[in-house]
């Protein structure tokens, strides 16, 4: 989480224009208009902490993926763009329910990233329900793609119901690669699965804004930001698993972040509306 501005400072022209540069990138375009009708959903009083909330908005963007996906991939043991110097099989998949969810995008962008989006790169790429057919070994490695785990229940889930013993019986080494993810949803990820995380952003407790350990706003702060996120967002109030993070991709918003940001219905209007 970035360390927003002191309390009280000017909500002027020069800080929303930076606001605006800083989330450029996202899906559903931030205006200045945007800002000011989404700080009018707060009391007068109020706007100090939401404009702080906003300074502190972990922005990750496009060219920010691309550099986290490159080095990722580099690191990974055994493997090499040249097949005869790579270690067995090596196959990439998105880590997906269905089609057309991140897991999809991620695998896209990070084909570009590693220059493998050529056809003759074309087998390396496999959904989740062809892996029985690949008949992958110990020898073999097997990448799943995503951009973010907040708590890790539903990797485990998916690993638990189809991966494990379904579709990998020969127990190939299994990656997820990630572009965020939090310490307690990778240790849970590594503790439930055989999954090895990697990971090119980390997010602490720090990052939690409810956390006690979060120092950019005080206890009192924190309750006035949790009565708006109820207002946002009731079932959910301090985003999904209770992680309270402030990160948004370029692409979308993770539910797992605080609904005042991304929540879209008639008593809310998040600036990071999601598509779900």
């Amino acid at each position: 989480m970035k360390r927003p501005l002191p309390r009280g400072s000017a909500i002027d022209e020069d800080r929303l224009a930076e606001w605006v540069a800083l989330f450029a990138q996202y899906n559903h375009s931030v205006t200045i208009g945007g800002i000011e009708r989404w700080l009018q959903l707060f009391r007068a009083d109020d706007r100090d902490i939401a404009a702080r909330i906003l300074d502190c908005v972990h922005f990750i963007t496009n060219e920010q993926i691309v550099a986290a996906f490159r080095s990722i991939l580099s690191n990974l043991p055994g493997w090499d763009k040249d097949e005869t110097r790579r270690s067995g099989k090596w196959r990439f998949v998105p880590f997906t329910a269905s089609s057309g969810e991140s897991g999809d995008t991620m695998t896209h962008k990070f084909r570009r990233a590693n220059n493998l989006n050529f056809k003759k790169y074309n087998h390396l790429f496999v959904y989740k329900r062809d892996l029985l057919l690949e008949e992958l070994t110990t020898e073999d490695s097997v990448v799943f793609i995503d951009d973010f785990s907040g708590t890790g229940e539903q990797v485990g889930k998916t690993w638990g119901e189809t991966l494990q013993t379904e579709l990998l019986p020969g127990k190939p080494n299994v990656f997820l690669v990630l572009v965020a993810t939090s310490t307690a949803a990778r240790t849970r990820i590594e503790e439930d699965t055989d999954l090895r995380v990697n990971s090119h952003i980390e997010l602490t407790e720090e990052d939690n804004c409810f956390s006690p350990r979060c120092r950019h706003f005080s206890s009192h702060e924190k309750g006035i930001i949790e009565n708006y996120c109820r207002r946002a967002n009731n079932r959910e109030p301090r985003g999904r698993g209770n992680c309270g993070f402030v990160v948004v991709f370029a692409h979308g918003c993770p539910n797992n972040s605080i609904p005042i940001l991304h929540s879209y219905h008639p008593r809310w209007r998040g600036l990071f509306r999601r598509d779900d």
